[in-house]
């Protein structure tokens, strides 16, 4: 039973990542262009927080599935810590800074790495 409850987390995850990325326009996921060119603009900064924060989220759930699973997990953040967008824009902006990408790259797969350097197993 635990196994498809998970399933369906990880399918409703999905889901809502396809309708958010729908919504806001996006032919794929959001690139680094425009990740710096939202970071720049007050307001596109309040949604880039959001949208981060539900890709870290996104990230946390596939690593409680991982652990159940007995696979090994993507990242190994301390217990008490909240994946915040402040908390993903911070640790992407470290890792991006360190490091060389295309603009034309997406940051869901850019924090999937950043998580990985910040906090690893």
């Amino acid at each position: 039973m635990k196994k498809y409850i998970y399933r369906l987390i990880c399918f409703t995850i999905l889901g809502l990542s396809t309708i958010v990325m729908s919504a806001s326009a996006f032919a794929s996921g959001l690139t680094l262009a425009q990740y710096r060119e939202w970071n720049r603009d007050p307001i596109k900064k309040e949604m880039l927080n959001t949208y981060t924060a539900g890709m870290g989220q996104g990230v946390t759930f596939a690593n409680v599935y991982n652990k159940t699973q007995k696979i090994p997990m993507i990242f190994c953040p301390p217990n008490t810590l909240q994946i915040t967008g402040d908390l993903t824009n911070t640790v992407l902006a470290k890792f991006i800074a360190k490091n060389s990408f295309k603009p034309t790259d997406e940051i869901s797969i850019i924090l999937i790495f950043a998580l990985k350097d910040a906090y690893p197993c």
